[in-house]
């Protein structure tokens, strides 16, 4: 069973700036599937099968820096164990329209991921960093990843997300390494 969360905050008031990047992709790949969502009072969740593999999609919905919590509720509430552990986030160290597949890695100052980490071992998680770049100054980070790209950016990021979402077919069709030499 393969468990993919991607890190995002809930609303429509969030739903297309940067920091989303994680719900809109797990959402797009929804959507090729055509898995309908549920909602939890913490998290949304679908699930399905891709070539025999049981996937599990995960939003938590206690906003960014609470992502632990929500992912939390989700595993008090299926039981469940999984052997594949992905998550999908946005990534300021990456010009937009990258992605890259690692396995573990520190959290680099995002907060979703330092939730994550203080519930659960980040190391035994496989990420999609999707690339968000950076602003100019260190100090608008917060506004920056909060805000809307302009139509341009927009439009590299949503292709980006369609290469996650490929990504993410690959990585549960083979394995990491093969995912890893394709979309890296």
């Amino acid at each position: 069973m393969h468990l993919v969360v991607g890190l995002g905050n809930p609303g429509q008031k969030y739903q297309l700036t940067r920091h989303n990047v994680g719900f809109r992709v797990l959402d797009d790949f929804g959507c090729r599937y055509g898995w309908k969502w549920r909602k939890a009072k913490r998290f949304a969740w679908t699930h399905g099968k891709i070539d025999g593999n049981e996937i599990y999609l995960v939003k938590p919905l206690t906003y960014m820096n609470l992502s632990g919590m929500g992912l939390l509720s989700f595993f008090s509430f299926t039981a469940k164990s999984f052997e594949k552990k992905i998550i999908v986030h946005d990534e300021l160290d990456l010009p937009p329209g990258e992605i890259r597949i690692t396995r573990g890695g520190g959290t680099a100052g995002h907060r979703g991921l330092h939730s994550i980490s203080e519930f659960f071992n980040i190391k035994d998680f496989i990420r999609i960093r999707v690339g968000i770049g950076k602003p100019i100054q260190k100090d608008d980070i917060v506004d920056y990843v909060l805000d809307f790209p302009g139509e341009e950016e927009y439009a590299i990021l949503a292709e980006s997300e369609k290469k996650a979402v490929d990504a993410l077919i690959c990585l549960i069709t083979y394995d990491v390494q093969t995912a890893m030499n394709r979309f890296n």
